[in-house]
């Protein structure tokens, strides 16, 4: 074995008896002399250990986290006052030159004060559009009224004299005629007026319909002895209705005027309704 060293026995030491050793290795190696083996580490050195490495990992573990670097992305930015020094003064004029005026400094603009909005504002009506309305002729004479007046109006007066006629002559006779007798003409002296019979509704042209063009158009009419309208003419006109209104009294019927006991025919003005609704 290495690191032990052998020696021999004294002769004098007494060896066991045959009786007394159980194996032959025993008594092989009885002899031998061992040093005393290697001295084990100390545990106090192990434990220490441990604890150095525990105390290095948690150094490198704690350091960058109780004191960080600077950070890579974070830029300090250093702000420079840059100087620019003013222009060089123009150089001087040559001698004899003409000295330039100063130009005076331009006024300032004063801006011009904006109107106020009065607090009331008068409401301004717009007159609402008139249908036009054909020229009235002037009347060839006097107009007479009825007594017995009726809802349709009578028109423009009729000339009470007749070329040919006669001094002491009634308008509308013939000469020779009777005192009381009548002729063909309308007459508008009468002793009962024209009384509706038959008035049918207007029909409303599709135009004027769809542009809901609403009103009264006002037609002079000639109703002769029959009752019956011979004559029509418009003399408040809307234009879109003029002719629905025309075709619509040539519809109508009356009973005759009266004058002394007999019919004859009259002059009126019968308003014709538009109304959509």
């Amino acid at each position: 074995m290495s690191g032990a060293a052998l020696s021999t026995v004294p002769t004098g030491t007494p060896r066991p008896s045959p009786a007394t050793s159980t194996d032959p290795a025993d008594d092989l190696f009885h002899d031998l002399v061992v040093s005393n083996p290697r001295p084990a580490r100390s545990r106090f050195w192990v434990q220490g250990s441990l604890v150095g490495h525990v105390i290095a990992i948690a150094a490198l573990i704690l350091v960058p986290i109780l004191w960080p670097g600077p950070s890579p992305e974070h830029v300090d930015y250093v702000k420079l006052l840059i100087y620019n020094p003013p222009p060089p003064p123009p150089p001087p004029l040559p001698k004899g030159s003409a000295l330039l005026e100063r130009a005076e400094p331009a006024k300032p603009v004063t801006p011009e004060p904006r109107p106020q909005k009065p607090d009331f504002v008068a409401k301004i009506e717009v007159p609402k559009e008139q249908p036009l309305k054909p020229e009235a002729r002037p009347p060839d004479s006097e107009q007479h009224g009825s007594p017995n007046g009726s809802d349709i109006g009578m028109a423009e007066g009729m000339e009470v004299g007749v070329e040919g006629g006669v001094v002491g002559g009634v308008p509308g006779g013939v000469i020779g005629g009777v005192i009381g007798g009548t002729g063909d003409g309308p007459v508008l002296d009468y002793d009962q007026p024209p009384r509706p019979i038959k008035i049918t509704k207007p029909q409303y042209p599709q135009e004027a319909f769809v542009k809901k063009i609403e009103g009264i158009v006002e037609v002079e009419i000639l109703i002769d002895a029959s009752g019956n309208v011979t004559r029509a003419r418009v003399v408040q006109s809307i234009p879109a209705l003029d002719q629905a209104a025309v075709q619509t009294v040539y519809q109508w019927r009356f009973s005759p005027a009266i004058k002394n006991g007999h019919p004859v025919a009259t002059i009126a003005r019968a308003p014709v309704t538009f109304r959509i609704y």
